[in-house]
């Protein structure tokens, strides 16, 4: 039994050893974090014309080793990227998301061809206010819903939130 012991804590050790992730815990256990979130140019509020649309740049930080899958992976394999705003009903995506080419690549895991982002890939988010929207701030948050894989190793699907500032003015 002592050495089954050892042999369950192997992959915990390792995972608390794993370079350029972060690590929090949680009641389940050891939780790994390699992709951080974070909108390009700060906490100063974004400033939007009413009735216009502005960029508001998303960054994924992805650790050594791990990758994401694009806004336009097939299905039938792992969970593509999906970006959406939350929390202010008048600040919406207003046309297409861009994003840089992924990379092509057979994964042998899921039997299909995937389109894969590593390192630092940039979103530009088109995010736009209607013209009868009030003056004044907004706070709400990007979401960011995908999956991260190594060679070895894919984690579950999950969704990480970031807080955005929008200041809207009125027509010039």
């Amino acid at each position: 039994m002592h050495k089954l012991s050892y042999i369950l804590l192997l992959p915990l050790a390792a995972a608390n050893h794993a370079p350029a992730t972060d690590r929090t815990v949680s009641e389940s256990g050891l939780s790994l974090r390699p992709v951080k979130w974070s909108v390009v140019g700060g906490s100063a509020p974004l400033r939007i014309v009413s009735g216009r649309t502005v960029p508001l740049t998303l960054q994924a930080d992805i650790a050594k080793g791990w990758h994401i899958y694009s806004l336009s992976q097939k299905p039938g394999g792992p969970i593509p990227l999906r970006i959406e705003l939350l929390g202010a009903a008048d600040v919406v995506v207003r046309g297409i998301i861009k994003a840089p080419q992924p990379d092509r690549a057979f994964d042998k895991n899921f039997g299909i061809e995937t389109e894969v982002y590593s390192g630092s890939p940039q979103f530009i988010v088109p995010v736009g206010v209607p013209g009868r929207s009030l003056t004044g701030n907004r706070r709400f948050q990007v979401a960011a819903r995908y999956q991260v894989c190594s060679e070895t190793l894919c984690l579950p699907p999950r969704t990480d939130k970031v807080d955005v500032s929008l200041r809207i003015v009125g027509r010039s």
